[in-house]
C-alpha cells in the first residue's frame, strides 16, 4: 500500500514512515495540507495517517477537504496525542475511519494498517462486481450486444459528441423479414439461433470502434453510426443486406427470399436537420423502416417527409 503520513513534525513523520516500511508498505510524507492534497491528486494514495493539530488547516478540516475533493473512498486514520472523547467524535464526524493516540505502538499501527488493507480490498472487489453487474445490465443475454438500456446510453453520448463537434449522426433500424413465420415453423430455439446469427452478421459489418449495435426488441436491431452522413449510412445498409444474404440462413417461409433477409430504415441527424433529440431520430428511422417494408422488404429506405 502507498500510505500518506501527514504531520507537521518531521520527527513524527520519520518514525511513522519507518514503521510503515517495516511492514512492507511505501511511505509518502506531507508536512501540511498543501503537500497532502498534492499527493492525493496523483491518485497513488491507499491510506492516510493524519495528525490533527497542524498550522493553517488542522486535521479535521483537511479530512473534510479530502472527502469533498476525492469522493472515491480511502481510509483515513487520525494520529493524535489528544485522547479525549470530544476529539475522537469530531474526528469520525469529519470523515476519519479510525483514531489512534500518540505515541503509537508499532504492533497496533501494523494491525490497523492490515485491517484497513482488508477493507480496501473488499471494497475494491465489490466495486468491480458492481461494475460488472452494470455492464451486464446493458447487454442482451441472447445476442450479447447492447440492450435497450445500453442503446440509450450509447446514443445519448453519440448525440452529445456529434452536437459538440457539429458532425452527422446516422442510425439504422433493422428488422428481420417474416420472423414470426420463421419462429412459428422452425420453433423458438431455432428462432433464437437466427437472432444470434443476424446479430453476429451485423456486428461483422461494423468496422469502426465508434459504431454500436443494440437489440431494440424482438427481432429489431439498431446500429448507431456517429460521424456518418446519409451516403455512408446507405452504403452500410447495402453492405449489411448483401452480407446477410451471403450467409444463406434458410427461411422457407419468407415471401421475399428463401433465406433470412432484413429491412432497414435510415435516419440521419445533420446540421440542417430539425431533429431535436435521439428519441425523434429513432422515430424517423422507424418510419423509414416501415417504408422499406412497404417497398417489398429485403431493402432499405432513408427517412424523408417526401415519401
Amino acid at each position: 500500500m502507498n500510505i500518506l503520513v501527514v504531520d507537521d513534525n518531521k520527527f513524527i513523520r520519520e518514525v511513522v514512515s519507518a514503521m510503515i516500511m517495516d511492514n512492507g508498505h511505501t511511505a509518502i510524507t506531507a508536512n501540511g495540507h498543501k503537500q497532502a492534497l498534492d499527493e492525493l491528486n496523483k491518485d497513488t494514495v491507499d491510506l492516510v495517517l493524519m495528525d490533527i493539530e497542524m498550522p493553517e488547516i488542522d486535521g479535521f478540516e483537511l479530512t473534510k477537504m479530502m472527502r469533498k475533493q476525492h469522493p472515491q473512498w480511502f481510509p483515513i486514520i487520525f494520529l493524535s496525542s489528544n485522547d479525549s472523547e470530544e476529539y475522537l467524535t469530531k474526528g469520525i464526524d469529519a470523515g476519519a475511519d479510525d483514531y489512534l493516540t500518540k505515541p503509537v505502538k508499532q504492533v497496533i499501527l501494523s494491525a490497523k494498517i492490515r485491517a484497513m488493507e482488508r477493507i480496501a480490498k473488499m471494497r475494491g472487489a465489490l466495486a468491480r462486481a458492481n461494475k460488472q453487474l452494470e455492464i451486464l445490465s446493458s447487454i442482451d443475454p441472447l445476442t450479447q450486444v447492447l440492450n435497450r438500456r445500453g442503446l440509450e446510453e450509447v446514443l445519448a453520448n453519440a448525440w452529445q459528441i456529434n452536437e459538440r463537434q457539429k458532425g452527422e449522426l446516422s442510425i439504422l433500424m433493422i428488422d428481420i423479414d417474416y420472423f414470426k413465420p420463421y419462429n412459428d415453423n422452425y420453433g423458438h430455439p431455432q428462432g433464437d439461433k437466427c437472432l444470434k446469427q443476424v446479430s453476429d452478421t451485423i456486428n461483422e459489418s461494423l468496422n469502426r470502434s465508434t459504431d454500436s449495435l443494440a437489440r431494440y426488441g424482438g427481432e429489431e436491431f439498431i446500429v448507431v453510426l456517429p460521424f456518418t452522413p446519409i451516403d455512408g449510412a446507405r452504403f452500410k445498409a447495402k453492405e449489411l443486406i448483401l452480407l446477410l444474404l451471403s450467409k444463406k440462413i434458410k427461411h422457407e417461409f419468407s415471401s421475399v427470399f428463401p433465406y433470412v433477409t432484413v429491412s432497414i430504415g435510415i435516419a440521419t441527424k445533420c446540421m440542417a436537420d430539425d431533429t431535436v433529440n435521439a428519441t425523434e431520430l429513432i422515430k424517423k428511422a422507424d418510419i423509414a423502416l416501415y417504408q422499406a417494408k412497404e417497398q417489398g422488404r429485403n431493402g432499405y429506405q432513408i427517412f424523408t417527409t417526401d415519401v
